[in-house]
């Protein structure tokens, strides 16, 4: 009993330190939800980013694909790391722009659970473009 004690006053202060060094670093995950811009006939969307962490890997959405394999190194996941954004890769000179891969990639998502009788998101334009008035 007492060796556990020892154990854990051990390792408090470095999973302490840990968190602090995380934190201050930059490498936590972005917890407010993201606006992506609308266009004139349909609003903006506001994806819930904290959401999805708790049931996905971030690799189950952020990826560098090549040769049909997600290269993305788990690490540059940092919340002011502009190489991250989807449009850094999906523009106008894109095999897939923008607008595609999000739909793809959100009502895709969706669907899939949606055949599994699992809760899910919305696959309606008007569930996720939300008009602002």
């Amino acid at each position: 009993m007492k060796s556990n004690k020892k154990v854990g006053l051990i390792l408090l202060p470095v999973v302490l330190i840990l968190a602090c060094m995380i934190y201050v670093s930059g490498l936590y995950a972005y917890s407010e939800d993201i606006e992506f811009g609308g266009e004139k006939t349909r609003g903006s969307v506001a994806f819930p980013h904290e959401l999805h962490m708790g049931s996905f890997d971030c690799l189950d959405c952020h990826h560098d694909m090549k040769d049909g394999e997600n290269v993305l190194d788990e690490a540059d996941l940092e919340e002011d790391n502009p190489d991250i954004l989807c449009a850094s890769c999906h523009n106008a000179d894109s095999k897939i722009e923008r607008r595609e891969a999000f739909h793809y990639q959100c009502m895709g998502c969706h669907n899939k659970f949606r055949l599994t009788q699992e809760a899910t998101g919305p696959t309606l334009c008007g569930e996720c473009h939300i008009l602002k008035k």
